[in-house]
């Protein structure tokens, strides 16, 4: 999955880059909208599994990210990682893919506690309570309790 993803994003980041060159004259901010609409969409559609990868493959992503912010600011290759999220927050509203995903799951759970969506709620409820009800007790057949 993490492979397919870099895949698509890898070959929209090829149009990203042929259309930042200087001869074809696009301000930053349009080619930060075509970003977002060629590459940002896949991210923010594949979100609920983008949770699920490892850090590693997190930061493979975000080195996509990070190469197209250089595009489109024209700043040096060896420019450090920090200062491109900087950039990219400061001049384009862009943030780094971790800080996407948790304002998509932060979305998701505001929208379903407004709407009263019975697992969300529930799913919060029991953080609130310190998971303590994922610790009951449940009674076997032959009398001995199993522990989820």
């Amino acid at each position: 999955m993490v492979d397919e993803l870099k895949e698509r994003c890898y070959s929209r980041f090829n149009i990203i880059k042929y259309l930042s060159n200087r001869k074809w004259g696009l301000k930053p901010k349009k080619i930060d909208n075509l970003y977002k609409s060629f590459i940002g969409s896949i991210l923010d559609y594949s979100f609920p599994c983008l949770n699920s990868f490892s850090e590693t493959n997190i930061k493979e992503i975000q080195v996509i990210q990070n190469s197209a912010v250089r595009h489109i600011l024209k700043l040096k290759k060896d420019t450090p990682s920090n200062i491109v999220h900087q950039e990219a927050f400061n001049k384009l509203n862009l943030l780094t893919v971790s800080n996407r995903l948790f304002e998509l799951n932060e979305r998701i759970v505001r929208a379903g506690l407004s709407h009263y969506v019975p697992l969300v709620v529930t799913l919060v409820e029991e953080y609130r309570e310190g998971f303590e009800s994922r610790y009951i007790e449940y009674p076997t057949p032959n009398n001995f309790f199993l522990f989820p």
